[in-house]
């Protein structure tokens, strides 16, 4: 995916953190194997994992998804490990190339295709066997209790079982 235009934002965005050559140092891939997340920083392989579903995203959700996996890079190069994935030493370089600071982007913010492409394919749903209380999250936990079932003396424990989500 070595598109001049993002090769261009990575020279912006290492002129800018005082990393001159950022763009030489990464490489930038569509991935198949990424399906929940937008992107992905593998800073120790100089390398930058992105949804297949961002090729035809719209150039700003792109550029800012490049833009956050860069700056995880970027820390790394800068500071070591030592820092946190989604620290101020990253924060202070999002807001640097122009971006509020997050980690997730909001639902609405996402067009339908990517929304879509990223939605798990598989959910869990957790039944209490006392009192029949249902929750469905996106992994199983067997250390999870009914809350209700627990305060009133009870084991609360929950059967879980694999569910397809719809898409």
């Amino acid at each position: 995916m070595d598109e001049p235009r993002q090769r261009r934002w990575l020279e912006e965005w290492g002129g800018l953190w005082g990393l001159p050559g950022l763009d030489r140092r990464l490489r930038l891939v569509f991935s198949p194997r990424i399906r929940r997340s937008l992107g992905l920083c593998r800073p120790e392989r100089g390398e930058l994992r992105l949804h297949p579903a961002l090729r035809d995203a719209p150039t700003g959700l792109l550029r800012e998804v490049v833009c956050h996996e860069a700056a995880h890079a970027a820390v790394h190069l800068l500071h070591g490990r030592k820092p946190r994935p989604h620290g101020r030493e990253w924060q202070d370089l999002m807001r640097a190339a122009g971006f509020e600071p997050r980690v997730r982007f909001p639902p609405s913010a996402l067009p339908e295709e990517v929304l879509e492409a990223t939605r798990p394919r598989h959910a869990w749903l957790h039944v209490c066997s006392g009192c029949g209380a249902r929750w469905t999250a996106g992994r199983r936990d067997r250390r999870w209790r009914c809350q209700r079932c627990v305060e009133a003396g009870r084991p609360g424990r929950l059967r879980a079982t694999r569910v397809t989500s719809p898409r």
